[in-house]
Order: structure tokens, then C-alpha cells, then sequence
């Protein structure tokens, strides 16, 4: 679990370096703006409708080798963006080929997540999801802070150009990971796990289906929430980073200190804290500090779902069931996040507004998975 921890932050550190590059730069360029943003927003979930199919006939067992592929993909796709970066359209174009290797990875990771925790169980398993969790999304939202300081440097199409090598060095290295083989009591396990058609699964595809949208509103809407208010992409970078830490902080309480917390108080939480996070941003509209909390406090709240919901999947489903789950998740949640772009489009000035909500949502549709398992998601005692 080790090296898939540390191999999936490098990876997330990436990512939050790029995509804080490409939407800064359509949304900043001077053929860019809200309709270029949001055009390229949508087309970045649209492989996510066939991925499924693509993981399906892909030939490659294994999520470290999965993986590899994947990492290989985008960073080749870096190096042509790269190339034609001065082309705002060209780079909407292959920002919609990058996101078929993302949308890739989402599923090849969490089916390595699932390999490794193959043989875990209860506390053991969810220490594991909530520190691999927090680990990635610190990552992922600190490194958009390190882009607008890289690019100090040198230019920006330089900065893709390391990160592609960088992503290839990763690719070689998860090439190097050896897939543990299941016992046979643990095969058995597997099979025995209710399928994705049921009930069960069809609920947990629901709450997957509002996690790419979540983020995807975010990245979205900050960096014209910032334009709009005369910030920089540090700007940007900083309020990402806020997000993170709050998501970090999420999974460090569920992974130390939480006792016997029931999924019910949970949830009541996580709901309490979004709509105050969303009062603070409405009733406090000079841009700063306010936006700062709000955002914090929406980190706290996404991330602990985040944890629980990754742990619950791998405590019943299998590694492949994980893997169909979010690749159709993702897949559906293009209809999603296309809807909220486009009545955003009349309301561009409450955009913000948009991942908040959909938390909320997130925190219903765990309310439901809670009604039909008839039991806490958290065991009554997390320890070290």
C-alpha cells in the first residue's frame, strides 16, 4: 500500500499542476471566457461515457499495470498540448483527449486501491482508504499553489513538458509493482459479494456519480469567481490548496481521532457544514477571507464523504465491481455536470454555488445507502 500511496500523490500533485494550467489559461486567453471554459469543462467528461467500454476490452490485468498505461497516455498527450499551447482551440481539443486517460486512471487506481486492500478488513481497511484518500487530495490541491510559481520560471508549456516526464517516470515505476495473488478464502470473499446490477450497487454508482461533478465545479467556477474579482492564478492556486487541507483534515480526524461516530452524525455534519459554508459566501461577497472559510469548511465536508464512501465500496464490492462502479459513475455524471454548466450559463454570477449544492446531494445519497445496508459505515471504534 506504500508505493500505491505514494505513486498515486505524485500523480495528483501532477495533475493539480495541469489542469490549474489549461483552465487559468482558457479562461485567462483572450478567445477564452465562460462559454470556452465551459465548452472545454463538458468535453473533458465525455470520454468518461466510454471508458467503461474501453477498460472492458483493454487487455491488462492488474491495477498497477492499468495504471502504467494510463500515465503513459497522458503523458504524451502533455507533450502535443505542449506544442500547440499558444492555440486556445487546440488545446480545448486535446484537453478533451487528456481527460480520456484520466477518466482512465480514476478507475485503474481505485481497482489498485482494491488489490492492495484485498485481505484487509474493518479498521484496517478504512485506515488505509482514509490515508491514501488524504494523501491524494492534499496532492491534488496543493499542486495548482506550485503552478503559478513554476511558471515564474519558465513558461508554461515548459512546466507540461517536466510534468509529462514526470508522469512517464511514474508509469515506469507502478510498472514495477507486482499484483499480490488473493488466497483462496479471499477469491471466495469476492465472489460472494452482492453484483453492481443490485440495489445495493446501483446506489453507490449514484454517489460516485456526484464526485467528478463536485470537483468539476469547483475548477471550474474558481478561477472566473477570481477573474471576476481581480485575482491572480495564485489566487487560484491558494483557494485550491484551501480545499485540499480541508479534505486533509477530514481524513486525519476519521483516520485518529474519531470515536463511535455514527454515519447519521456524520452526515448531519457534513450537511451543517456545507450550508454554513454557503452562508458565509452569500452573506459575506466581498472576495477573501470569507471565500477562504467557505471553501475550507466545503474540503472538510466532501472529504469525509470521500473517505467513507471509498471504504465502503471495497468492503463490498471487488476490485473489478469498484472499477465498473466508477468508470459507469463517471460515465452518467456527464449528463450531470453538463446540465449545471448550462443553467449556470444564466445565473454565471451564483456559479459558485454549484459544488455546494451537489454536496448536499452527495450527503442525501449517502442517507439512502444508509437506509438499505441498515447498519453504521464507520465501525464504532477507529484506532491506529
Amino acid at each position: 500500500m506504500s508505493r500505491y500511496t505514494l505513486y498515486s500523490g505524485l500523480y495528483r500533485f501532477f495533475s493539480g499542476v495541469v489542469l490549474l494550467l489549461l483552465n487559468w489559461h482558457i479562461a485567462s486567453a483572450q478567445d477564452g471566457g465562460y462559454d470556452v471554459l465551459a465548452v472545454s469543462t463538458a468535453l473533458s467528461f465525455v470520454p468518461a461515457v466510454f471508458v467503461p467500454s474501453l477498460i472492458r476490452f483493454v487487455p491488462i490485468a492488474g491495477g498497477a499495470r492499468m495504471t502504467a498505461a494510463g500515465l503513459a497516455g497522458v503523458a504524451l498527450t502533455l507533450l502535443v498540448i505542449a506544442a500547440g499551447y499558444s492555440h486556445v482551440q487546440a488545446v480545448v481539443a486535446l484537453n478533451f483527449v487528456l481527460w480520456i486517460f484520466f477518466f482512465y486512471l480514476e478507475s485503474a487506481w481505485e481497482v489498485w486501491f482494491n488489490d492492495e486492500a484485498s485481505g484487509l478488513d474493518g479498521d484496517a481497511l478504512r485506515r488505509s482508504s482514509s490515508l491514501t484518500m488524504t494523501v491524494n487530495q492534499v496532492a491534488l490541491m496543493v499542486g495548482p499553489l506550485f503552478a503559478p510559481l513554476f511558471t515564474r520560471v519558465v513558461r508554461a508549456e515548459w512546466v507540461l513538458v517536466v510534468c509529462a516526464a514526470l508522469f512517464a517516470v511514474v508509469a515506469v515505476l507502478s510498472l514495477g509493482v507486482q499484483r499480490a495473488a488473493a488466497s483462496p478464502a479471499e477469491q471466495a470473499a469476492r465472489e460472494a459479494r452482492p453484483r453492481i446490477t443490485g440495489g445495493l450497487g446501483v446506489l453507490y454508482l449514484l454517489a460516485f456519480m456526484f464526485v467528478w461533478p463536485i470537483l468539476g465545479t469547483f475548477n471550474f467556477m474558481l478561477p472566473l469567481q477570481v477573474l471576476a474579482n481581480g485575482g491572480s492564478m495564485l489566487t487560484v492556486g491558494i483557494l485550491d490548496m484551501l480545499l485540499g487541507i480541508g479534505m486533509a483534515v477530514a481524513g486525519t480526524f476519521l483516520h485518529r481521532f474519531a470515536k463511535n461516530p455514527g454515519l447519521r452524525w456524520i452526515l448531519m455534519g457534513a450537511a451543517a457544514a456545507v450550508v454554513a459554508a454557503m452562508a458565509i459566501w452569500l452573506f459575506f461577497p466581498a472576495f477573501g477571507v470569507p471565500q477562504s472559510i467557505a471553501i475550507f469548511i466545503l474540503g472538510c465536508a466532501f472529504g469525509s464523504l470521500r473517505v467513507i464512501l471509498r471504504s465502503e465500496a471495497a468492503s463490498n464490492f471487488s476490485p473489478q465491481q469498484v472499477g465498473a462502479i466508477v468508470a459507469h459513475a463517471n460515465a452518467y455524471s456527464l449528463i450531470l455536470l453538463s446540465a449545471v454548466l448550462a443553467g449556470g450559463r444564466y445565473v454565471a454570477s451564483h456559479i459558485w454555488l454549484a459544488p455546494f449544492a451537489l454536496t448536499l446531494l452527495l450527503v442525501l445519497s449517502f442517507h439512502r445507502i444508509h437506509a438499505v445496508q441498515g447498519r453504521r459505515l464507520i465501525p464504532s471504534e477507529v484506532s491506529e
